[in-house]
């Protein structure tokens, strides 16, 4: 029997970062087959609207990912949520429509959209309660999530996460059965509580637009889950800001300035990486800059001290 999907629903240029960051969590906790973002799970050369009709149809619950920037707001015309053809409001659309589970994600602060605010078909989703993501308690939200996708799934966690809620009478008999192999078996040094992280690395960066190579370096330090330093974009280093560790990747925030057409924009750098040997897999969302943007994927690696010496 296949099992029910879990649908992503979010704006390129507001919520990608979250999107990805979301899209890897859930499926550790159900399987990739099991959750649905564009990016991976649509071919080249397959028609975009068919396939997320499809999928919209064949899950159960559709996740939508709410910004500050989420209703597409543009200069001198209605925002894009008002568009008939707009990819963000036909998703929601057809899940209303349909009777699926539909949950508002509120990304860093932002707000419901009052009904007002919304096309008719879509003056519904106003009356969803919200749950709430932010970057600085993304871990412990995401489990409220997945505990409220497995209570919507009709689902029970995992049989080692329900371990400790089992009789009494098995949990003791457990317990002394581990005691006892503790006691026989080698002692097994601990799981280190950091990655790797501190110190200097070099990345080369295609952002996406045209000709935009460029060679950008990070500094890191700091203990246990704490992350401090700088990260370059377009070779002007830029302060690590929200930076957390654990013990297999990092994640943080960098700011920096854009003008168009006379107006000044702080635009949002996130970046979350993945060590894997001596490499940072990074992938960068930049939110609230002028145009919007894709989410950008490289590789930094370590830069060794004399090199990290002589470039000083």
């Amino acid at each position: 029997m296949e099992q029910a999907r879990i649908f992503i629903c979010y704006r390129r240029d507001d919520g990608a970062g979250y999107a990805r960051a979301i899209y890897d969590a859930l499926s550790r906790e159900f399987g990739a087959e099991r959750v649905f973002i564009d990016v991976d799970d649509i071919a080249a050369g397959q028609a975009f609207d068919e396939v997320i009709r499809r999928a919209v149809g064949e899950s159960k619950v559709l996740l939508v990912l709410i910004g500050k920037r989420w209703r597409g707001e543009r200069d001198g015309l209605p925002p894009r949520i008002d568009d008939a053809d707009d990819p963000v409001r036909g998703e929601i659309a057809g899940a209303l429509a349909g009777g699926m589970q539909v949950i508002p994600l509120l990304l860093d602060g932002a707000t419901m959209p009052t009904p007002a605010q919304l096309p008719a078909d879509l003056q519904p989703l106003a009356r969803r309660n919200a749950l709430e993501l932010g970057n600085t308690r993304f871990d412990a939200d995401i489990a409220r999530l997945v505990a409220a996708l497995r209570g919507t799934l009709g689902e029970a966690a995992p049989a080692r996460r329900r371990l400790l809620l089992g009789g009494g009478l098995a949990l003791a008999a457990l317990l002394a059965a581990v005691a006892v192999w503790l006691q026989r078996a080698p002692p097994v040094p601990p799981p280190p509580l950091r990655a790797a992280v501190n110190g200097t690395w070099q990345a080369e960066v295609d952002y996406d637009w045209p000709g935009a190579h460029y060679t950008e370096r990070f500094q890191f330090g700091g203990e246990g889950t704490d992350l401090y330093g700088s990260a370059s974009f377009l070779r002007s280093p830029r302060g690590v800001l929200e930076g957390s560790v654990g013990p297999d990747g990092l994640r943080f925030v960098t700011h920096s300035g854009q003008e168009m057409n006379g107006q000044a924009f702080d635009t949002v750098h996130r970046y979350r990486g993945k060590l894997v040997g001596d490499e940072i897999r990074f992938v960068m969302q930049t939110e609230a800059a002028a145009t919007p943007h894709v989410p950008v994927e490289f590789v930094a690696r370590r830069v060794a001290a004399s090199a990290s010496q002589a470039a000083r």
